[in-house]
C-alpha cells in the first residue's frame, strides 16, 4: 500500500479535513471522524504520494451512516491524467476498488522529441543510413531519448542498428527507462536487430552510449501487451491436478496460454500432483499445450480468478448454492454450471456460492484467503466475509 505525503481538498466542511482519507481507519461512520468533507461544490480531494510509482488500483471507503449516494459521479486523476475508469451511477457503493482496465492495450506511442531524433520512431526500420530513416549524433558519449504518451509497462526494447556501415559503432551502450537502467550491452561484435528485455515501469526511454562515438539508431521499438475483455478476464491463476493411478511423468513439459499468449510453462524431469501456475492474462481462451509427443491427461484445470471481500449490504454473491462438512472446488463447481453462473465463490471454508459478478468491495490479498475446505484440506475455501473466486468449467461435472 502506498503512503500518502500530503493532501489538500477544494474546501472543509464539518470538520471533514483531508487527511482523514488515509489515517489508517476505514470506519464509515461520519461521526467516528475518519471521513472527509467538502462544501456542496463540484470540488475535489488530492494526495501526492511518496516518491513515483505505480498505480494500480485506488479503493474508495464510502459513507455509510447516511448521504453515500452523493458519491456516484466521479473521476480519477493520476498526475493530471483520467485514469481508463470513472464512476457514475444511481446506486451506491460501500467499498470500491478501482484497477487498471485490463482491455486497454498498453501500446507505448511517442509523442515528444525533438525533429532531429524521429528517424529512430518513424515506423520506417530501413537499416541503411541514406534512407533517411536512421539517427545520428556527434562523436561524443551521446544519448537518444523518448517520451511515452502516458506511464506504461516497457516490458522490451527493440533496436535496428545501421548496416551500410559503422555497425560496431553500436556495442557499448544502456537502456534506461525514467533514469533507471533496464538493460545494457556491450560486445566486440555487432547485431542487426536485438530485443532487449526492460520490464520497467515509465515514460522516459533512453538509450546512451558509454563510448566516445557516433550514436545511430534506425528504429527503436517498444514491446507491449493488447487484449480485449470481452466477459470477465483476468486470469490470475491456473491450478492443474494431475493422474496419479500411473503415468504421472508424462505431464512434464507443457505450455499455458490464454488466447494464443504464452503465460506459463512447465518442464522438469520429475512429475506434480497439483500445481499452480502464476498466469496474469487477461483473455477466454485457455490452452494446455503438450511439448512433447505423449498423451495429454488432465483430472482438472481451474482458473483462480482472486480473492475479494464481500459485504451484507451490497453482496456480490447473494446466493448460496450449499454449506457442507464435504465442501471443496469441485463440488462448488458442478453446483454453479447446474445454475449457469459463469463464476463460483468459496467462503467461510464450507460455503459455496454462485453468481456472475464479484469485485465491487474491493480485492483482498490472496493471504486473506487461507481457510481450507471442509472437504479437502489442501484446498483453500476463501475467508470471513471473504470469498475465493473461480471461473466455472462446465467440462468436469
Amino acid at each position: 500500500q502506498l503512503k500518502f505525503a500530503a493532501c489538500y481538498q477544494s474546501s472543509t466542511a464539518a470538520g471533514g479535513v483531508c487527511e482523514r482519507a488515509f489515517d489508517g481507519r476505514t470506519n464509515q461512520n461520519y461521526g467516528a471522524g475518519s471521513c472527509t468533507h467538502t462544501n456542496a461544490e463540484k470540488g475535489f480531494w488530492q494526495a501526492a504520494i511518496k516518491g513515483f510509482a505505480r498505480v494500480r488500483f485506488v479503493r474508495i471507503y464510502n459513507r455509510l451512516d447516511c448521504c453515500s449516494d452523493r458519491l456516484n459521479s466521479f473521476s480519477i486523476f493520476l498526475d493530471g491524467q483520467e485514469c481508463e475508469q470513472s464512476y457514475s451511477s444511481r446506486k451506491s457503493f460501500s467499498v470500491k476498488t478501482f484497477s487498471e482496465a485490463p482491455n486497454v492495450a498498453m501500446q507505448t506511442v511517442f509523442n515528444r522529441c525533438w525533429r532531429r531524433l524521429q528517424s529512430a520512431i518513424d515506423n520506417n526500420d530501413h537499416q541503411l543510413y541514406g534512407h533517411k530513416s536512421c539517427t545520428h549524433t556527434k562523436n561524443e558519449k551521446g544519448w537518444w531519448q523518448a517520451r511515452t504518451k502516458s506511464l506504461s509497462h516497457i516490458r522490451t526494447v527493440r533496436i535496428f542498428n545501421r548496416m551500410d556501415c559503422c555497425s560496431e559503432r553500436l556495442n557499448n551502450f544502456v537502456i534506461m527507462v525514467d533514469g533507471h537502467e533496464c538493460a545494457s550491452y556491450k560486445s566486440n561484435s555487432f547485431f542487426s536487430i536485438r530485443a532487449f528485455k526492460c520490464n520497467r515501469i515509465g515514460q522516459v526511454v533512453t538509450v546512451k552510449n558509454r563510448k566516445t562515438s557516433p550514436l545511430t539508431l534506425c528504429e527503436v521499438q517498444l514491446g507491449w501487451w493488447q487484449a480485449t475483455l470481452k466477459e470477465r478476464s483476468l486470469v490470475r491463476k491456473i491450478r492443474i491436478y494431475n493422474r496419479l493411478d500411473c503415468c504421472s511423468e508424462r505431464l512434464n513439459d507443457f505450455s499455458i496460454t490464454v488466447d494464443g499468449q504464452e503465460c506459463a510453462s512447465f518442464k522438469s524431469s520429475g512429475f506434480f500432483s497439483v500445481k499452480t501456475f502464476q498466469c496474469n492474462k487477461v483473455g477466454q481462451q485457455i490452452r494446455i499445450n503438450n511439448r512433447k509427443r505423449s498423451p495429454l491427461t488432465l483430472c482438472e484445470v481451474q482458473t483462480f480468478v482472486g480473492c475479494f471481500f464481500e459485504s451484507n449490504h451490497w453482496p456480490d454473491f447473494a446466493s448460496l448454492a450449499s454449506t457442507s462438512n464435504d465442501m471443496n472446488r469441485q463440488k462448488c463447481n458442478c453446483l454453479c454450471s447446474k445454475r449457469g453462473t459463469s463464476v463460483f465463490a468459496l467462503r467461510e471454508g464450507n460455503q459455496c456460492r454462485c453468481g456472475d459478478n464479484y469485485g465491487n468491495n474491493g480485492e483482498a490479498e490472496r493471504s486473506d484467503c487461507r481457510l481450507p475446505c471442509a472437504g479437502d484440506s489442501n484446498q483453500i475455501c476463501g475467508g470471513r466475509m471473504i470469498n475465493a473466486v473461480f471461473e466455472v468449467d462446465k467440462n468436469h461435472c
